[in-house]
């Protein structure tokens, strides 16, 4: 039986554990169908497959119970999938999951919280308990709620995920078995603020639950190997990959799932519009302290010279 890592939560320090290590594998899935139920099985299903090789922490997509379906033909029906965190039957199967392989895991869900519906990223510990997320200001939820819901209507790119989801409360930090853990979801990647942050938070590794096609596929590496040397974070993403049909349109979702040190090196990486694949790596935590030592950009910032941007 694998003990948990331990390491004290110490927010805007250097780093919160000097050694150790902590493995992960990344489920990238796809061609979701419209019956939640059957999604959560083949999710399942795919997770045993990540769980052989005995990781700390598996991770799927955003949105990963349902089909994307904020691309599609604005349906008020699409509304009823989703479901509570705490008592929610998807809850209830990946929590059992992840007691019975001594694993955290990570997976993104359509939330319903007192009618309010939320894009969200939901954590379990090695327990099957949900880890819950906590804000600059004490605040805790039962999941970090996406932050922005994008309304993007471009010829590559027609998003209105705005109109199905409530942008959440805030960044947050969630101590994963000890791993000091900060999330984003999607479309959160795109903005340099809730990076930085969740390294404010203390956060050491960043997970990030996509569903992301079009043309940033060029970019998707590159950016997210920029964002983990600058925050000296390690990064975990999970991307829905494939075709996929919702609401009388087919979508190409690019995959290349990844994660990467906070370095910038790529330790895995899967391929692009292909599903399922799993991924795998483990975390050299002693890397933190080096990577922010050698790469000093979080402690050479100048907020007080950006600050009238925000007044």
């Amino acid at each position: 039986m694998k003990c948990p890592l331990v390491w004290p939560y110490i927010p805007n320090q250097n780093c919160s554990k000097s050694g150790g290590s902590v493995k992960v594998s990344v489920v990238q899935s796809g061609n979701c169908t419209q019956d939640v139920s059957e999604n959560v099985s083949m999710l399942l299903e795919l997770s045993e497959q990540a769980a052989t090789t005995n990781p700390d922490l598996i991770l799927l997509p955003e949105l990963a119970t349902t089909p994307y379906f904020a691309a599609g033909d604005k349906s008020p029906k699409y509304r009823d999938w989703a479901e509570p965190v705490i008592g929610g039957a998807s809850t209830a199967a990946f929590a059992q999951f992840a007691k019975d392989h001594n694993t955290a895991l990570g997976f993104g869900m359509y939330e319903l919280d007192n009618d309010v519906r939320y894009n969200s990223l939901v954590i379990l510990n090695r327990n099957g308990e949900v880890v819950h997320g906590k804000t600059h200001d004490g605040k805790t939820y039962p999941a970090f709620r996406k932050l922005t819901a994008p309304s993007v209507h471009m010829p590559t790119l027609d998003v209105h995920e705005d109109e199905y989801c409530t942008a959440g409360p805030g960044p947050m930090n969630f101590d994963v078995d000890g791993v000091s853990t900060g999330a984003l979801i999607c479309y959160d990647r795109a903005f340099s603020e809730p990076w930085m942050a969740n390294r404010a938070l203390g956060a050491d590794v960043v997970l990030l639950a996509v569903s992301s096609l079009g043309w940033r596929e060029s970019l998707f590496i590159n950016d997210l190997r920029l964002r983990a040397m600058e925050m000296g974070v390690f990064v975990i993403a999970s991307n829905r990959s494939g075709e996929e049909t919702c609401g009388g349109k087919t979508h190409d979702f690019f995959g290349r799932s990844c994660v990467i040190a906070p370095t910038g090196e790529v330790l895995a990486e899967a391929g692009g519009h292909n599903y399922p694949e799993i991924i795998h790596a483990e975390l050299d935590m002693s890397l933190l302290a080096k990577a922010r030592k050698d790469w000093p950009v979080w402690n050479d910032r100048r907020p007080e010279i950006y600050s009238w941007m925000y007044k």
